[in-house]
């Protein structure tokens, strides 16, 4: 039975039909686009990433200390682990949504326990090798590749996350149970989370040398992390020197206290989803308020609502804005490590407003939330296509929403980094008018990707915020855009000073988005109609 639930289980989570929202043999073209994009995704990260850490591999080679990449594949699997746990816990382990259903089922509730928790396993090894392949490669191209270093390798990393898995689980349900008795409680757990997540960032930038490489100020980090925590010194030795004491005591040790946490965890596990998530519900006495409102800033608010009451897509999208406003806020602070690190690229021929305006394009980018905002609608799309609104209008609320959610804090980055790094006022208000003409570009690009590429039919949210098929051309997209921006500048930049190429930008991103409008007036109606939960 434990097969038959987990060959369930997994299918509901890893069908295409289910990553991609669509059927691929009904629709080719979305098929071919899709394999496209696949394709242009993982150019991306391992023409990015790879290169950077082959570029530390080999520094690390040079000094013959290429065991500390074992450490960034461990440190870094684990971080993976901890936010993938943090957020489905709760939902997969604690508070089954289809409790109801399997619950009267002839099976017992551990064997329906293991299956999920298999699942979730089974989603979090995934994401891990994604995450942390192009470290693996640098590590065994710079130490040398054998089939006993591999084999054991393999059995360390199935084994690492383990513990982090029993650790985040009881705290995915003590912040599950303790916010439920605030009446803000999802807000605060979003705001614990971005706490967490920009502690983590400033303890990582203060420590962060000058270097043009940003792993390579995290060396000292990790590898002093990795002698703090036995279970890391574990993994390296059994790994770089073939020590099986050290694999034995990892796997046994994890395994071991994996195996006791689901065994006992089953009573908790029943009462938990016996009793729900009960919220704390408070009565409010005011006078009820009536304030005539314009359809569309009924609709942008309805947006706020969706995000502030969704974790992961509150945490997803919103790392664009909050990464951004951070590191404004540091360059106040640090003004002398960034001055130093753009020293250095303005000596390789590359100026601090071009560096300042990638970062912030690349903030943009990802604040995707049109591309995804459509298919959270899910199954009550029927009922937003039932009301007498226009499509365009429906659109536009969401590319309006993305807009306040980057827009603002992109001005308020420019004019901090203006003050940090000495730009001009006019360069400064030449950099906001082309911040924001992006923006409208990335919205109303991201807004009919979600048009043509909607997934209504999900079982969790994040299937849309990370693996849909509008989230990862949403994003990568907008790097395109980037790209093709920096191209332009790349062949004006010696014949033309910097605020002239950024005038032409200005036009050019205005030139792409003007039939980008056009065709949501024209045809938003139509696609609408056709469009169906």
């Amino acid at each position: 039975m434990y097969t038959k639930l987990f060959k369930l289980f997994f299918k509901e989570n890893f069908t295409l039909k289910r990553l991609m929202g669509f059927n691929l043999k009904k629709s080719k073209t979305k098929t071919i686009l899709m394999s496209l994009v696949l394709v242009y995704v993982v150019v991306v990260f391992l023409g990015s990433f790879g290169y950077l850490f082959f570029d530390l591999g080999k520094a690390l080679h040079e000094i013959n200390q290429t065991q500390i990449l074992l450490s960034f594949i461990i440190i870094y699997a684990i971080g993976l682990s901890i936010m993938i746990v943090l957020f489905r816990a709760s939902g997969y382990l604690f508070y089954y949504k289809d409790y109801d259903i399997l619950s009267p089922l002839p099976v017992h509730s551990r064997t329906i326990l293991f299956a999920k928790a298999s699942v979730l396993l089974v989603i979090l090894y995934i994401s891990m090798f994604v995450m942390t392949l192009p470290i693996v490669f640098s590590y065994f191209y710079w130490m040398g590749f054998d089939i006993l270093s591999l084999i054991m390798f393999i059995i360390a990393f199935l084994a690492v996350p383990l513990v982090p898995v029993i650790v985040m689980s009881f705290i995915s349900l003590m912040i599950a149970t303790l916010t439920a008795k605030f009446r803000r409680g999802k807000i605060l757990t979003i705001v614990l989370v971005f706490v967490v997540f920009i502690g983590i960032f400033m303890l990582s930038f203060s420590i962060n040398e000058t270097d043009v490489n940003p792993f390579t100020g995290q060396i000292n980090l990790f590898a002093g992390i990795s002698k703090a925590y036995p279970p890391f010194e574990w993994f390296i030795n059994s790994v770089s020197n073939h020590s099986f004491v050290d694999l034995a005591l990892l796997v046994g040790s994890h395994v071991l206290l994996f195996g006791l946490f689901s065994y006992f965890i089953q009573g908790l596990v029943n009462r938990t989803n016996q009793r729900g998530i009960r919220s704390n519900v408070r009565k409010n006495n005011k006078a009820l308020k009536y304030q005539e409102k314009t359809l569309l800033v009924t609709l942008v608010q309805k947006e706020f609502k969706k995000i502030l009451s969704s974790i992961g897509y509150a945490v997803n999208a919103g790392f664009g804005p909050v990464i951004l406003t951070v590191l404004a806020v540091a360059s106040l602070f640090y003004r002398t490590q960034i001055e130093s690190y753009l020293s250095q690229m303005v000596g390789a021929g590359v100026s601090s407003e071009v560096l300042i305006l990638g970062l912030i394009a690349f903030c943009v980018s990802m604040t995707y939330t049109p591309s995804i905002s459509l298919s959270l609608e899910g199954k009550n799309f029927w009922i937003i296509k039932s009301l007498p609104i226009k499509a365009e209008t429906i659109i536009y609320s969401k590319i309006v929403f993305n807009l306040l959610l980057i827009v603002p804090v992109g001005i308020l980055s420019i004019l901090l980094f203006g003050i940090s790094i000495g730009y001009s006022i006019v360069a400064q208000l030449i950099l906001i008018g082309l911040v924001f003409v992006f923006a409208v570009l990335i919205s109303v690009f991201d807004a009919i990707v979600n048009l043509y590429f909607p997934k209504f039919d999900f079982v969790n949210e994040m299937e849309v915020v990370k693996q849909s098929l509008g989230a990862i051309i949403g994003i990568f997209g907008g790097f395109t855009l980037i790209a093709i921006n920096g191209l332009i500048y790349y062949l004006l930049s010696s014949s033309l000073s910097f605020n002239w190429i950024a005038l032409i930008l200005i036009g050019v991103n205005l030139v792409l988005a003007s039939p980008l409008v056009y065709f949501i007036n024209q045809k938003a109606g139509k696609i609408f109609t056709k469009l169906s939960a």
